[in-house]
């Protein structure tokens, strides 16, 4: 269920121990973001020959993360997780899956359900020996801009249930009012004669904030710059029937203008426009060159549109007015607006999705520890069911309703969930990993 990488500086910190990956039969993919599809190529160079089934829109958007990421860290000279080969090999093998339609493969039955999250982001569920398992992966409960929203009314209770909680212990703001006001920073930062820098992550992000943008007549270019033009055009180019108005993300790339080149992108950026442009949080990318030419200017402004990694030149805007720039750690005079759009679920949908599934098993991954403490106290009182919040190196053992923890190895982080929001390297940490 998934096949993940997490990065740091050096290169990157998980998979922690690579075991006999041979011996794996199959792989359930269930979005395109590294911290999910990341180790595809890794673990096919340690021999994982094998099916590796998920939508056809996974499958090009990975495709495209993937190739990004090994040619980042062979540019600066990261220890590189793969080969090239590898990445040739991972195509090959992919199966594509439609949603909703039930299939067989050796003795487990699956299905895929829309997620929400992403253009072709899938719930799987797995039949297999009399029992059955909900898989989430990253999922969301609410209509956005891009996405139709996640149903799990649609997938039945199950006897065990693998959740992310992402935002275990958080409420997110309501769209409707949030995208208004976006909207209208845009709007005053203009009439006083201001650019405007959108940071985004080039999955979802960029294609959801350009719908948003689509809606209003501007009176100044929109640039789209960095990775989110190649992302954009697959999710258009695709069928993916979780993908919502389409038309108008097709209306806003027509008429966007593309920044191609270091000299283009020197010239677009010191005139008036909106720059819509990776990476999300200012690590890399086309955006931190924009920031360079706009920080200065006290009528522009940066609107971050997304979860901020703490250390991230996005954190130390948010937080601090101050970004390193050329080097420096400089105090940026244009305005900074951060608004909280995510790909994933409050803790209230959680919830209510947890409810409609009603699990036997309730394990709860992809978040931090006061998200997780928080869903596990709500699970035991009200759905009362097992619950259990595994940490790296453990396998779970679960028989006729009960579970036992085998210690694997110990993980060299000291026991952290399985996931928490720490990619702070380059470009593509932040532009594969949502917030």
């Amino acid at each position: 269920m998934d096949c993940g990488l997490k990065f740091h500086e050096a290169g990157f910190d998980y998979p922690a121990k690579v075991f006999e990956v041979r011996n794996v039969d199959g792989v359930f993919l269930t979005h395109a973001h590294l911290d999910h599809s990341g180790g595809l190529p890794f673990f096919h160079h340690y021999r994982m020959l094998c099916p590796i089934f998920c939508t056809p829109e996974t499958s090009k958007i990975t495709e495209i993360l993937l190739k990004d990421s090994h040619k980042i860290a062979r540019i600066r000279g990261l220890n590189e997780a793969f080969n090239d080969m590898d990445l040739k090999d991972v195509y090959k093998q992919m199966k594509f899956v439609p949603f909703g339609e039930p299939a067989q493969f050796r003795s487990v039955k699956y299905t895929y359900f829309n997620a929400g999250h992403i253009p072709g982001s899938a719930c799987v569920r797995i039949e297999c020996e009399g029992k059955s398992l909900l898989y989430t992966g990253d999922y969301n409960t609410r209509s956005t801009k891009l996405m139709q929203p996640a149903d799990p009314h649609t997938w039945g209770s199950v006897d065990i249930m693998i959740t992310e909680c992402t935002y275990g212990n958080k409420q997110l703001p309501d769209r409707g009012p949030l995208e208004e006001e976006f909207l209208e920073k845009i709007e005053q930062v203009l009439k006083r004669g201001g650019r405007v820098l959108i940071p985004v992550f080039a999955v979802g992000r960029a294609q959801e904030i350009a719908i948003m943008l689509a809606k209003r007549d501007w009176p100044v270019p929109v640039f789209m710059d960095g990775m989110a033009k190649k992302v954009t055009r697959a999710i258009i180019e695709g069928n993916s029937p979780g993908v919502a108005n389409k038309n108008l993300l097709q209306k806003m790339f027509s008429k966007v203008e593309f920044v191609a080149s270091e000299e283009n992108r020197e010239r677009v950026a010191n005139s008036p426009g909106i720059f819509l442009t990776t990476s999300g949080m200012l690590q890399g990318g086309p955006a931190i060159q924009y920031l360079e030419q706009m920080w200065s200017d006290k009528r522009s402004a940066v609107l971050l549109t997304g979860y901020q990694v703490k250390g991230t030149n996005g954190w130390l805007l948010n937080n601090e007015q101050t970004a390193y720039i050329g080097g420096y750690r400089t105090k940026v005079q244009c305005e900074i607006v951060r608004y909280d759009f995510s790909g994933h679920l409050s803790s209230d949908d959680l919830k209510d999705a947890i409810r409609a599934v009603r699990p036997k098993t309730l394990i709860f991954v992809h978040g931090n520890r006061d998200a997780i403490a928080n869903m596990t106290a709500w699970a035991k009182d009200e759905i009362k069911c097992d619950v259990i919040t595994p940490e790296v190196g453990e396998e779970l053992i679960i028989e006729d309703g009960k579970s036992t923890i085998k210690k694997l190895y110990e993980d060299c982080t000291g026991g952290e969930c399985i996931y928490e929001h720490q990619h702070t390297h380059g470009d593509h940490h932040d532009h594969e990993y949502d917030d």
